[in-house]
């Protein structure tokens, strides 16, 4: 296709290639109003309502009541110590100079602990196994968690969860060249 600005797009033909002769119109949207028009068509979407993210002294609490974990081993994976932890539980402020990026890291701990709780049946023993296993040949969750890795802590989580097995398609290191034929061979 090729675009025209202001106009619309002007459509060309599979199979010579050259344009057609009519423009393709872009779709006029308005959504000023809780009724988004979409050229003649109305579509009403709900609106939204912010939910405001969870305080956290609440964070410390769930993540605490997820895993079983002590305050001790806690701030060993938020990288602080049992006592930070404990004061946040009693409501005590983070403050940034101090903490360093603690609220970042107990964040990201709560969106993978909470990930892992619901994977792991709302079962706390089973959510902590999940965290602290580690998988054949990478760090455990937590350990991942430690090392400011949330995404590398989910997928040890799964691995745990769900082994990969070992076979053709599953490997540690990337493909190197010559390793396999070409599929015209």
């Amino acid at each position: 296709m090729l675009v025209i600005p202001d106009i619309g797009e002007r459509v060309v033909s599979a199979e010579a290639g050259s344009p057609l002769d009519d423009i393709v119109r872009r779709p006029h949207l308005d959504t000023t109003s809780a009724i988004w028009i979409i050229d003649d068509w109305g579509a009403v979407f709900p609106t939204t309502i912010p939910r405001p993210a969870p305080d956290l002294q609440q964070v410390m609490r769930r993540i605490r009541q997820w895993t079983g974990w002590s305050a001790r081993h806690l701030g060993d994976v938020l990288g602080t110590s049992h006592t930070t932890v404990l004061a946040i539980e009693e409501g005590r402020r983070v403050t940034q100079g101090h903490s360093g990026d603690l609220k970042r890291r107990v964040n990201d701990a709560y969106d993978i602990i909470e990930r892992v709780f619901l994977l792991a049946g709302h079962d706390p023993q089973v959510t902590a196994r999940l965290l602290t296993t580690q998988p054949l040949g990478r760090r455990s969750a937590a350990e991942e968690l430690r090392r400011g890795e949330p995404v590398r802590a989910y997928l040890a989580a799964i691995d745990v969860l769900h082994p990969r097995p070992p076979g053709l398609l599953v490997a540690d290191h990337p493909r190197q060249s010559g390793a396999t034929a070409a599929l015209h061979e």
